[in-house]
């Protein structure tokens, strides 16, 4: 286990370097949202934590963050301890299980690979399960999402631009409008890999699509 910074030099928390570590796409994720003034925000697949940090720095209510491996809620329950200043719950759960009241904003950096696209003789060690489908599909993470939401509530998540698709056709289909879009570059004149939606259930707005952000 090591200790890292996120985002800035005075925001840290403990990682284990053996399992799935915030990322690039973690912080443009962080970047991305945005928190209103008591709040209640839920963090769907939290790992360590990372996102739920960043939501600390806001002033909210309560955060929640749902966690279906054992060793990945520990820590982050150690960084809630340790670290965060808000009220914070880390439940042990698959996401398709757990049930709470509805909250304002659900937050998720999810998988992103389908199952299929792996080997099933392979067993996956703890990396790799927080890259593959295999506790929580596209189409569960943004059923749960309208389940756990409240109206008007707002979706924030990143994902792959190659399924964009699949991704706009699954949030119409759950009654959620995208609100913003913005698109990760690494490099210009580069292919995109990355975006954070937000997302707006049971809302009705425009898609506003923000200027490109460089990793």
């Amino acid at each position: 286990m090591r200790k890292d910074y996120f985002l800035r030099e005075d925001l840290v928390l403990y990682q284990d370097q053996d399992a799935f570590c915030f990322n690039t796409d973690t912080k443009f994720l962080a970047r991305f949202m945005e928190l209103r003034k008591n709040e209640v925000v839920l963090d769907i697949g939290t790992n360590n934590g990372a996102l739920l940090l960043a939501a600390d720095q806001y002033p909210i209510q309560l955060m929640i963050g749902v966690e279906v491996l054992e060793e990945a809620a520990k820590l982050a329950q150690l960084n809630a301890d340790t670290f965060f200043t808000h009220p914070t719950t880390i439940i042990n759960q698959r996401i398709q299980d757990v049930q709470i009241n509805p909250v304002d904003v659900i937050v998720s950096n999810p998988p992103y690979f389908r199952d299929e696209a792996t080997n099933p003789g392979v067993k996956m060690n703890r990396r790799q399960m927080g890259r593959i489908e295999k506790n929580l599909t596209l189409v569960e993470l943004i059923e749960n999402a309208n389940r756990l939401l409240k109206s008007n509530g707002r979706f924030y998540f990143v994902h792959r631009c190659n399924r964009l698709n699949e991704i706009v056709q699954c949030l119409f289909a759950h009654h959620f409008c995208i609100k913003h879009i913005q698109i990760a570059y690494t490099k210009e004149k580069q292919i995109a890999k990355t975006v954070c939606i937000e997302a707006i259930k049971e809302g009705h707005c425009d898609c506003e699509v923000l200027p490109p952000y460089f990793i």
